[in-house]
């Protein structure tokens, strides 16, 4: 089934994201000081740091699933209990996007520590200023990479949405549905 505007919500989820992650290297160059010293930048940082972005995006991803399972529910014809649904969605949208961000994160985490560590070509072979690296670390939180995200998670949450509706009304009504 086609996303329910798919073009809007990974718009919107891209323009989240793109600003959350701007300002994540903001705070991080801040962090890193010049010049950079990873060892600036407390446990903390990576392990809450990023609660800002989980916010912002959490609410996109749950419009997104409930977006999709209510255009399934109109296309089927069979309704559901809708607040237990949107329970279901919110209860999904906490989990999954904690784990989404701490995923990003991660990633981010460890494209930084190898562009800082001393015995690869870096900030300290290099003679990078504080702008250079900054330019380095585009790629990690930059538009790109939102983009991309975006429309991975776009899909990811349509997907879950159909896939819970479908679980709810078998639940419901203690019949299988068979794709046609």
């Amino acid at each position: 089934m086609d996303i329910v505007d798919r073009n809007e919500l990974e718009r919107k989820l891209a323009r989240v994201l793109s600003k959350g992650l701007r300002a994540e290297m903001k705070r991080l160059l801040d962090l890193l000081g010049d010049p950079p010293d990873l060892s600036r930048v407390p446990y903390e940082y990576w392990q809450n740091g990023w609660k800002n972005i989980q916010r912002d995006v959490e609410p996109v991803l749950v419009d997104t699933f409930v977006r999709q399972a209510e255009s399934l529910m109109n296309s089927v014809g069979i309704g559901a209990d809708w607040a237990h649904f949107n329970e279901i969605a919110a209860d999904w949208g906490r989990t999954y996007t904690f784990d989404l961000v701490h995923g990003i994160e991660g990633t981010t985490h460890r494209a930084l520590e190898k562009l800082l560590q001393k015995n690869v070509p870096g900030y300290f072979e290099e003679g990078l200023t504080s702008k250079e690296l900054a330019r380095r670390l585009e790629p990690q939180f930059g538009a790109v990479r939102s983009e991309m995200i975006a429309v991975t998670e776009t899909t990811r949450a349509a997907v879950e949405g159909e896939r819970a509706y479908v679980q709810e009304l078998v639940k419901e009504t203690g019949r299988e549905m068979i794709p046609i």
